[in-house]
This record gives C-alpha cells, sequence and structure tokens, in this order.
C-alpha cells in the first residue's frame, strides 16, 4: 500500500500549503471511523488512509459520496460513472452507471442505478427486483416505489403492481401522503430563465425539461385531492389533520409580488394563514422555516 502524509491530502478549499497550513497530524486533515478509514482527497482523487497514513483504499476515485461507508459500502465516482466499493475496495457494484443511489444503511440495501436512460433497482447482491426498463426510479420505502414510465409518474408496489396510475408529472412521499405535480397550458423562455440562472431541476422542480410550467398539491394514496393544485413549488410540508401546507409562487412570474405573498402557510383551501403577530424583518431574515413550522402544526 502507498503512505503519504498529511500535507499530501488537500482540503475541500484548496491546497493547505498553498493556504500556509503544514499539517503534520492526520487528525488535523480528515477524520476516522469505526473501523480506523479516514477520507482523504489528493492531487490524483479520493482515497482513504488508515491511521498510518497507508491508502487503505487508492486515491483513484473523482469523487466518494458522504455518509462514506453504510454497512461497509461506500457510493463513488471513476471515470464518470459511479458504482459501489467495499472496504476491500472490491466493485460490489461495477463503475458503469450513470446515476446510482441506495439505502445502503438498511438491513437490507437497496441499490437504484440508470444506465442509458433507463433505470433499475436491484440489491446490494445486484439481484433485479424492478428490472431496467422505467424512465426514472425517483424514490421509494418499504412498501412502494415512485417510478416513471412515458414520462409520467406513478407509484408501484415491490410486485410492480400499480397503486397510483402513471399520471403525474411529479410524484413524491410526502408522510404518508403525496405531493403530485401536473402540467398546465404555460411555457416558460428557457432562453430567459436560464439567464436569470434558473434551470430545469428534479428536486426543485417548477416545470418540464421542455420547460412547461407544474402546478403541485397533495392526494393520498387513494388518489383523492388533499389540498388544491395551486403551489409553483413541491409541497414537501404538509400537516393531514388540520390541512395546512408551506406553498410558493414563482418569482419571475410575479416580478411585482412582495415576498410575503410568493412563498407562505395555506389552509386546505389554499387561503393564505398569516403570521400572529406579523413576522418582523429580522424574523423573516432569520427564522421564517422555523415560523412556518409552527404555524403548520399547531393545532
Amino acid at each position: 500500500m502507498k503512505k503519504i502524509h498529511p500535507w499530501e491530502a488537500n482540503d475541500l478549499a484548496g491546497d493547505y500549503e498553498e493556504r500556509g497550513f503544514h499539517p503534520t497530524k492526520w487528525e488535523e486533515v480528515t477524520e476516522f471511523d469505526e473501523e480506523g478509514y479516514g477520507w482523504v482527497c489528493t492531487d490524483n482523487g479520493w482515497g482513504f488512509v488508515n491511521q498510518e497514513g497507508y491508502l487503505v483504499i487508492p486515491d483513484d476515485y473523482e469523487m466518494i459520496q458522504y455518509p462514506f461507508f453504510e454497512n461497509g459500502y461506500c457510493i463513488a465516482k471513476k471515470e464518470g460513472k459511479l458504482g459501489i466499493f467495499d472496504r476491500k475496495n472490491y466493485e460490489v457494484f461495477p463503475f458503469i452507471y450513470d446515476q446510482l443511489f441506495g439505502d445502503l444503511s438498511a438491513k437490507n440495501p437497496k441499490v437504484v442505478v440508470a444506465l442509458n436512460g433507463k433505470w433499475e433497482m436491484m440489491d446490494i447482491h445486484r439481484n433485479t427486483i424492478l428490472p431496467l426498463e422505467y424512465d426514472d426510479i425517483f424514490s421509494f420505502n418499504d412498501k412502494y416505489i415512485i417510478a416513471s414510465k412515458n414520462n409520467k409518474y406513478g407509484l408501484i408496489d415491490y410486485q410492480e403492481n400499480i397503486i397510483i396510475d402513471f399520471k403525474w408529472d411529479h410524484l413524491e412521499f410526502v408522510g404518508e401522503n403525496y405531493c403530485a405535480g401536473k402540467t398546465v397550458d404555460v411555457f416558460f423562455d428557457k432562453v430567459q430563465l436560464e439567464y436569470e440562472g434558473i434551470y430545469y431541476s428534479d428536486y426543485f422542480k417548477h416545470f418540464t425539461k421542455d420547460y412547461q410550467k407544474i402546478i403541485f398539491g397533495i392526494i393520498d394514496i387513494e388518489g383523492n385531492e388533499l389540498f388544491p393544485f395551486i403551489s409553483d413549488m413541491v409541497i414537501r410540508e404538509f400537516n393531514p389533520q388540520n390541512g395546512r401546507a408551506k406553498i410558493a409562487l414563482n418569482y419571475w412570474e410575479y416580478p411585482e409580488t412582495d415576498s410575503d405573498e410568493l412563498c407562505f402557510i395555506a389552509d386546505r383551501n389554499g387561503n393564505k394563514i398569516p403570521f400572529s403577530p406579523p413576522l418582523t424583518q429580522e424574523e423573516r431574515d432569520n427564522n421564517f422555516h422555523s415560523r412556518c413550522q409552527q404555524l403548520i402544526w399547531e393545532n
């Protein structure tokens, strides 16, 4: 195994030496886990050292995903592709995938991969759970999987029975319910939005890849509407007991609108619930999220 020195590791903000810091102890530049593996980033790439400075995992990787080891498995990138290795640097999943994520900390981990535009779910031994035929596998829990076919999202179980039809432009777990998104007849100017620094995102989804606007509401597993489709932002905070949700409007559609009217808490009918007493500017700057939480979850 190759041995390196602490000063040969790089801070994520740059090179230690260039910043006038000459570390001599490994504890100064990394944290060791319960089995004595400490992550490092060198001029060559990412890897792991032991407490003597030997590279127990070679610094051959372009990226190592945090948390670094879960159940002895680590997601990383090599030559532009994602895979999984174990503590012996054995390739549990080969480095061939365009996308990869999983619940590696679970007792029986599941791994979702994308290859050439199609998605598949496997167990940690690479046995197929869902075949490589989905347009997207967005999320999953112990019972259900949110997936996409023909660019529409739906909910299936692990036997591939359809629970919620594949008709939504977005679908996401929100507690025991679901944030669903559907398109409306509005198309945004891609060039103008990109000029303003606004791009398509699977997580911060305001529009489709064709820049068609999506509006969001909350449904239950039967498809019943629990909160109206009025939010321009994915709804991730919803109280099923009182029907309150945190919603937002697109600021580029309403450039003259006050910020108080762009993001707020609404009742089950979509009506804004004001803060009482009203927020000061300092409270809005520093405590807006926590005050929203209070307003959503109060009885």
